[in-house]
């Protein structure tokens, strides 16, 4: 069969505003990938992620607008012969093993000929099957991981850009070994978002401060590092639920040495962090913990 692969994604930008139509930022990493395939033995991990796409199955089935779409006959004959998803993307990692899943489904089961849809029609698609997953999904991820490009969510609308060039600084994940729910954290966000103080803050505040650092990032490079510095304090000073003890302390040491600066990569709770090193702290800093430069 078919064995494309897909990559994960690294969203730099737009983790919680992408659901409030705020911009959003992502890259493909290629260190990170999977391709669906097929085996007549399955190891107890295959069997997992033969379930896994067996449940998934189940849920599409269910939409009638997917229908239209996925060939769900030719899906479950696959999976009755041994269908699985062979990954080495960290589950719960905030890398976008599930979105990298629905690129291949999509990829290899549609009825239609995808070029047939608009960008936007086909993160719908995306995002209405990956919310199987995750309960309120973007399709961002998805969409990064399949057209393998760095995209841009800006007004509702995406579209892939050229590379992005990181000037007079560093971009790392950082691992911090602990594995994450997309779906607890989304919704522990929903849950904020009823205190009107967060509310006000996210809306006003962070969705603005999101905003500027993708603008300045891509369009004056020379203002992002003001802008980078301001996104992580807030974060830190507002989303405590989303980074994990261990990952605090590191946190608050790059904002108060002015080196570098920390950000959620995804839904946080758990998996990896990014790192924006500004003065080559990273190695010194993170030596007890694994960490990869994109």
């Amino acid at each position: 069969m078919d064995s494309t692969s897909f990559n994960s994604k690294i969203l730099l930008f737009g983790e919680y505003g992408i659901m409030h139509d705020s911009d959003a930022l992502s890259i493909p990493y290629k260190r990170f990938n999977g391709f669906l395939t097929k085996s007549n033995t399955l190891t107890e991990d295959q069997k997992k992620s033969n379930r896994n796409i067996e449940s998934l199955y189940e849920y599409m089935i269910q939409e009638e607008y997917l229908g239209d779409i996925i060939n769900s006959n030719k899906l479950k004959e696959e999976i009755d012969s041994g269908l699985y998803f062979e990954s080495n993307i960290p589950i719960g990692s905030g890398l976008g093993s599930s979105g990298a899943l629905v690129s291949s489904i999509i990829s290899r089961y549609s009825k239609v000929d995808l070029k047939s849809f608009s960008n936007a029609e086909l993160k719908k698609i995306m995002s209405l099957i990956e919310s199987k997953f995750h309960g309120n999904s973007s399709g961002f991820d998805p969409a990064v991981s399949y057209f393998n490009k760095p995209m841009l969510y800006s007004n509702q609308k995406i579209k892939p850009i050229d590379i992005i060039a990181f000037k007079n600084f560093k971009v790392y994940i950082i691992d911090s070994r602990i594995e994450s729910s997309t779906k607890k954290m989304i919704k522990t966000f929903e849950d904020k978002m009823i205190d009107s103080e967060f509310r006000l803050f996210f809306n006003n505040k962070f969705i603005t401060n999101t905003n500027q650092c993708i603008d300045h990032l891509i369009n004056t490079p020379e203002l992002f590092r003001n802008s980078i510095k301001e996104l992580s304090n807030d974060t830190y000073n507002n989303f405590h639920e989303m980074i994990p003890n261990n990952i605090k302390n590191k946190w608050k040491e790059g904002i108060r040495n002015d080196s570098y600066y920390m950000k959620l990569c995804g839904s946080g709770g758990g998996g990896f962090f990014l790192a924006y090193d500004f003065d080559n702290q990273i190695n010194s800093s993170f030596s007890e913990f694994n960490f990869f430069q994109i």
